[in-house]
């Protein structure tokens, strides 16, 4: 009997981040990934010091929803502040670091540079 089912092709094919797809805008997106970050290194620090509910909701200030809502994942209901607090109400280190991003234009120059450098090197006798 012939087999009535579609071959297995994926629906959507993405371009590698998944919050770019979904339309974040890149300002979005990078607070969605630090926020990400963020709980996870939580989970790690709670799993590893085998903290339970009970001590997280007296540690962290919350009520025993949030400490549940916490440990599933459920990140959406805090904020990129209220996740740092814990953080601090754990004895953890948090540091927020800020750079220059490269820019089109600077990658372009650098580009360019290197270009230039490779043909001058070419047609320099030996």
């Amino acid at each position: 009997m012939p087999s009535t089912s579609k071959p297995n092709k994926p629906g959507h094919i993405t371009t590698g981040d998944i919050l770019d797809d979904l339309g974040f805008s890149p300002e979005e997106a990078l607070e969605a990934k630090i926020k990400a970050d963020l709980w996870r290194d939580l989970l790690v620090h709670i799993a590893r010091r085998g903290v339970d509910q009970a001590s997280l909701k007296k540690t962290l200030k919350i009520h025993q929803p949030d400490v549940s809502n916490l440990l599933r994942g459920k990140i959406s209901k805090f904020s990129t502040g209220k996740l740092i607090q814990f953080a601090v109400r754990l004895n953890l280190d948090v540091r927020v670091e800020l750079k220059e991003a490269a820019t089109q234009n600077h990658a372009a120059a650098i580009i360019s540079d290197a270009k230039a450098s490779k043909r001058h090197r070419e047609q320099v006798p030996a």
